[in-house]
């Protein structure tokens, strides 16, 4: 069984909301806390109408944007939070039937092996999640599962459900008295009632025993946290791809589009890279067929394929000009070292952007920081802004080649082997003065460099507050199916026993950033991140130089 120790963290970008100060005449008379409060309530069912439009056109991302951002407005309204819920259940179940591998693998398990990988599931997170579980929450998020299920134009296609709608609203109601009153002990209960929805379904609704209990099993792991996840056999190729830093397709990064797909990322020496193609254009047409309206998922299962193979795209450049190429997959190697240079040469400093912890991070590190070094490199700074981290052993690895001896991080989760000091190796290989640049998107292993460069007093930390993803998630590779689990082991500690859940790492030279959220015009972001090392636009690197300068014994 192939287990890793992950701690990549899938950040929720939800945007910072602020209040702009109202600006009128001196004198103008101030609303009484009634009008405030009728404002308030007119606003707040503006956004619930906004979130409810976007239900009905399916749009469930969509949706649950609108509902997040009124969460942090008006928390106290507790209908967003359950529409929000109803959403991202609506989102997965829409996200797994767009997964080939989920449709043509999983769906297609016999009884007895959809059975079993319940199960399984059930006793692995019993035997090694974090905290101790009961299995009733686990149960009750499979019963909703299946009762969302059951009313989604996806699930009902798929498998072939043509029962009359009274029908199906009967079993769902009928569901819904389950969910009411349950009881469930142990995994044997567990299982019982999971058999028992089945049975239920397959009477009323003809409905296979398969898609029932998978929707048990993804429901089971959705009841934990933001960061246990069941992978399909697909999602799972994919992690260890990126764990591995290769994988075969065309070499880009993509985001949805209400036109197709937005480029975010051409991965240098892939495919794409080599037809030219740039951050920021859009692919609207493959194989001939247009993408607008279609979901990310459908979009991007459309580019994979087998390595030799080919595919033919169409792409809106820059200037609004169409190009049509055709494209061959291959293996991409992915750099997480992302940018090298001396920033300063005067002043002898050297930038290096690592943009995430996979296994070539340590060897990619060492080979950029002696090739500065070469060139005069007397300071180094480390940028991690917006890396969400990877492997645990890596960011350990990476620490220990700046800090001579002590702890680097601890872990501490139930199962055997998660309770654990990682110590540095031996004498420190870099010794340079250091300089390490985070942002709120730096998290999960991120933190852990950090940190422990902080504690151990070996780095500045420049930038604002990290993330705060303090968990490891071990990824388990199922005997049952070919699939995966992604499950939440253990929580992580720096050296000085600081946790890193909901606190992060604070600077040593706080800097805020230059905006409160994200920008949302593609344009200005592509413009953002290519400023990411130039200090004549990237004022937290320009402020960090300004302080480096002093190790130099350079002028400014």
């Amino acid at each position: 069984m192939r287990r890793l120790l992950f701690t990549l963290g899938f950040l929720l970008l939800a945007r910072s909301i602020s209040d702009a100060p109202a600006i009128g005449r001196i004198d103008s008379p101030q609303a009484s806390p009634g009008q405030v409060a009728a404002d308030s309530q007119v606003r707040a069912d503006e956004a619930m109408e906004r979130g409810l439009d976007r239900e009905r056109a399916r749009n469930w991302a969509g949706a649950m944007e609108v509902y997040r951002e009124a969460l942090q407005q008006w928390p106290s309204r507790v209908e967003f939070g359950r529409r929000l819920r109803l959403c991202e259940i609506h989102f997965k179940l829409n996200r797994r039937y767009a997964d080939p591998s989920f449709r043509n693998i999983l769906l297609a398990l016999p009884p007895e092996r959809s059975t079993e990988l319940y199960e399984e599931v059930l006793e692995r997170i019993q035997s090694n999640y974090v905290d101790s579980v009961a299995m009733e929450p686990l149960v009750r998020h499979g019963i909703d599962n299946l009762e969302v299920a059951l009313r989604d134009p996806v699930f009902l296609r798929a498998n072939h459900l043509d029962a009359p709608a009274e029908r199906i609203n009967e079993v769902r109601e009928t569901l819904r008295k389950y969910r009411t009153g349950l009881a469930i002990p142990d995994r044997p209960s567990a299982l019982g009632m999971a058999m028992a929805c089945a049975d239920l379904a397959g009477k009323s609704l003809r409905l296979d025993l398969t898609p029932v209990l998978l929707e048990f099993t993804c429901g089971a792991c959705d009841a934990l946290d933001d960061f246990t996840s069941y992978l399909t056999p697909d999602k799972l190729e994919d992690l260890y791809a990126m764990i591995d830093g290769n994988f075969v397709g065309l070499g880009i990064e993509l985001k949805s589009d209400n036109e197709g797909l937005r480029l975010v990322g051409v991965i240098r020496g892939g495919p794409a890279w080599e037809a030219g193609l740039l951050t920021g254009e859009l692919i609207v047409q493959i194989d001939g067929i247009t993408l607008k309206g279609m979901s990310l998922d459908d979009a991007a299962n459309r580019l994979q394929g087998l390595e030799g193979s080919t595919v033919a795209l169409v792409v809106r450049k820059r200037d609004g000009r169409s190009q049509s190429l055709r494209l061959v997959r291959r293996h991409v190697e992915v750099e997480s070292v992302v940018r090298t240079k001396i920033v300063d040469p005067n002043a002898g400093i050297g930038y290096l952007r690592l943009t995430t912890f996979q296994k070539s991070s340590t060897e990619e590190i060492d080979a950029a920081i002696a090739a500065m070094s070469s060139r005069g490199m007397r300071v180094l700074v480390l940028d991690l802004r917006g890396n969400p981290g990877g492997l645990l052993n890596v960011a350990v690895d990476i620490a220990g080649r700046f800090v001579n001896e002590g702890t680097i991080v601890s872990t501490r989760g139930r199962a055997q082997g998660q309770t654990q000091s990682y110590l540095a190796a031996g004498k420190a290989r870099w010794t340079m003065p250091l300089y390490v640049l985070v942002d709120h998107d730096s998290a999960s292993a991120s933190e852990i460099l950090a940190g422990a460069l902080q504690d151990h007093r070996r780095a500045t930390i420049v930038g604002t507050r990290t993330y705060g993803k303090g968990s490891v998630q071990s990824i388990f590779s199922l005997h049952s199916a070919p699939a995966g689990l992604k499950l939440t082991t253990a929580k992580f500690y720096s050296p000085k026993d600081r946790p890193y859940s909901e606190q992060g790492v604070s600077p040593d030279l706080p800097i805020l950033a230059r905006s409160a959220a994200r920008p949302t015009d593609e344009a200005a972001r592509l413009r953002e991140e290519a400023d990411y090392g130039d200090p004549q636009h990237d004022p937290i690197l320009a402020a960090t130089l300004r302080a480096a300068r002093q190790h130099s014994g350079a002028m400014p």
